[in-house]
């Protein structure tokens, strides 16, 4: 319910409970019972006759939504040599692969402090961004059904940490078949992705 209120204001600034409720089509103790909820949670806001949404969830807008969404995540290569450093993953997909550490890029976060985060939170490496080497769009599938959609955001980063570095061609098999074909095809590549700052007015 929540997220159903929350969507009328995809397209509106500010709302009355009538118009509220003529757009969700639901009854008005229920609606009332629920917005309430919202307020206090500092959710909405009630101005006078208008219900808004409050400053710390105007974030959620771009959310908002019955579909989902591709999955941005980083993925980070720091090489010795010709050698890669990669771990054994402990949860699906791909569970028990060999794989690049990863994650999910977080809202507000640079893709050089994503970088030195993912591999401190998963790994308790100290790493250093150095390059971003390509973007690529992986859809995993599973009997000819695309069960998951990535964005991979392929990157360079450095370590003084002790690492076990791989010769990837020798584990070829049980590495992640889309980390194999980037290590392999782009690791010699840098690209650029611009930082754009926008003012909401």
């Amino acid at each position: 319910m929540k997220n159903k209120i929350l969507s009328v204001f995809l397209y509106n600034n500010k709302l009355r409970f009538n118009e509220i409720e003529k757009l969700l089509k639901i009854r008005s103790n229920k609606l009332a019972y629920h917005l309430k909820k919202l307020e206090q949670k500092e959710i909405l806001i009630k101005n006078k006759d208008y219900y808004q949404l409050s400053e710390i969830v105007e974030s959620l807008i771009p959310y908002l939504s019955a579909k989902n969404s591709i999955l941005p995540v980083i993925l980070i290569s720091i090489k010795k040599n010709k050698n890669i450093f990669l771990y054994k993953r402990q949860k699906r997909p791909f569970k028990d692969k060999l794989s690049l550490p990863g994650g999910r890029m977080l809202e507000k976060e640079s893709i050089k402090k994503a970088v030195k985060r993912i591999m401190k939170e998963k790994l308790n490496i100290n790493a250093e961004f150095i390059k971003i080497n390509s973007i690529s769009l992986e859809h995993v599938k599973k009997q000819d059904r695309t069960i998951h959609s990535f964005l991979l955001i392929l990157t360079s980063a450095k370590t003084k940490d002790k690492l076990k570095y791989i010769d990837i061609n020798k584990y070829k098999k049980e590495i992640i078949n889309s980390d194999y074909n980037l290590l392999k095809n782009d690791l010699n590549k840098e690209i650029k992705i611009k930082t754009l700052i926008t003012e909401n007015t």
